[in-house]
């Protein structure tokens, strides 16, 4: 009688537990942090798994790796995302797929900080420059340069970010 009494205690608080996190969203892992004693390696396959997760499930981030002041991320660039500028960190994108046009320098109109992050946004670039994009092609972002994409094309890239202040 008191295993089943222990048992029906057990299985009611799972009931509440269950009722209490139905419909609330799971908060995503942490990134693996990046290996300091291997090289680290993800293949095409998984990358792609990786994107076909994203786009499923429409968030446009996915952290692969995290070094602490460095990362590996998937990124999905939408057209209505702004573009940025970044107060102490360095972009390098890596195209795999797609095409798109890179606008980078010059001055982001209508400046907004954004919460959490270094960043700052704008509606628009006034006076950039535009780089035509491709798969296999970089795109290096200095800290402090505005930066977005237009004109995008089945685009998918690997973005390296790292910390320079």
């Amino acid at each position: 009688m008191r295993k089943f009494a222990t048992i029906a205690l057990l299985g009611a608080g799972l009931l509440c537990l269950g009722r209490q996190t139905q419909g609330q969203a799971a908060a995503a892992p942490p990134a693996p942090p990046a290996p300091t004693d291997k090289a680290g390696y993800w293949s095409h396959t998984d990358l792609q798994s990786i994107w076909k997760d994203l786009t499923a499930k429409q968030v446009i981030n996915k952290r692969v790796m995290e070094g602490g002041t460095y990362s590996l991320n998937i990124r999905i660039v939408r057209p209505q995302d702004p573009p940025l500028v970044h107060a102490k960190s360095v972009d390098l994108w890596v195209v795999t797929k797609g095409t798109a046009t890179a606008v980078t320098g010059g001055k982001l109109a209508n400046l907004k900080t954004r919460p959490n992050s270094d960043d700052t946004s704008g509606d628009s670039i006034v006076g950039g420059t535009e780089q035509a994009l491709s798969a296999g092609d970089i795109l290096f972002v200095p800290t402090g340069v505005p930066h977005g994409f237009k004109d995008l094309k089945g685009f998918e890239a690997l973005l390296i970010r790292w910390d320079t202040k």
